[in-house]
């Protein structure tokens, strides 16, 4: 397991608590700080996980350095704000197991904090079903490696770096090695808690608009006056309030659509695409 960290005190417990109740063994955990300044460092330690400490450059370069320092022959790669169902990793490794896939991913991503009305407005705005954080369909070819085989990892040179949220897709995308979808394996992942978390992750979205080279400038500039614009935005998220009783909804679109524009101006201008 390599769960890359970057200031996740607030939840990195409530994931490898979960990790430790797995019903695959042996299963060796490192968390990878990637230059924290909380103390999940420390939190991680105290729950017997293998810290090792990296500078802040983003989970691409925490996921890399953490599998070079892995020992097994598969790398199961997660976020610190997830938990697990007991059979999550058997059912995700089996079909690497048996040589069926080189690399494998969940469907099954379920909101963990539901009952918070700011995570409900992001799985509405989202236009997602109740409580999920995938749509319903399955994608053809699905991008994201969840587990895969170290040797192909290694060999293949892992995944870009400074790519932001678009790092656990680059191996997928430089290689044309799909990953197999494994339904029966269920995580729990949170989604946005409050003002404060969704503008910081909005800005970070909207940074990883501006991360593939290949028409760079017209995609952000579509996304900032058409699929992110502020106004239709509010519109969109005015209607949902109204259709979920959510007074919050216009709000959420509000300060969504404002981080989103905000990470891809400062994006284009530093070349920074890191939390």
């Amino acid at each position: 397991m390599i769960i890359p960290v970057f200031n996740e005190a607030d939840c990195i417990e409530k994931c490898l608590l979960s990790l430790r109740n797995q019903t695959f063994k042996p299963l060796e955990i490192l968390v990878v700080d990637d230059g924290s300044t909380d103390n999940s460092a420390e939190v991680s330690s105290a729950l017997k996980a293998e810290v090792i400490r990296g500078v802040h450059k983003g989970p691409g370069t925490a996921r890399n350095l953490g599998a070079r320092s892995a020992k097994g022959n598969i790398l199961v790669l997660v976020d610190a704000d997830m938990t697990f169902a007991p059979d999550y990793v058997a059912n995700l490794v089996e079909p690497i197991i048996k040589n069926c896939a080189l690399a494998s991913c969940h469907w099954n991503e379920q909101v963990a904090n539901w009952e918070n009305p700011w995570a409900r407005c992001e799985t509405w705005f989202s236009g997602r079903e109740d409580r999920r954080r995938e749509p319903l369909e399955m994608p053809k070819h699905p991008y994201v490696y969840r587990a895969v085989r170290k040797d192909f990892f290694i060999e293949s040179g892992g995944f870009s770096e400074n790519e932001g949220r678009g790092d656990d897709s680059s191996l997928a995308r430089r290689t044309g090695v799909f990953s197999v979808i494994v339904p029966d394996a269920t995580c729990y992942h949170r989604n946005v808690s409050g003002p404060g978390e969704l503008f910081r992750e909005a800005v970070w979205r909207g940074r990883n608009v501006a991360v593939i080279k290949d028409h760079r400038l017209r995609r952000c500039v579509a996304t900032m006056l058409i699929h992110q614009n502020p106004l239709i935005s509010i519109l969109h998220g005015m209607q949902l309030g109204i259709s979920k009783r959510e007074p919050r909804m216009p709000v959420y679109a509000a300060i969504f659509s404002a981080g989103m524009v905000l990470g891809i101006l400062h994006a284009l201008v530093s070349g920074n695409y890191q939390k």
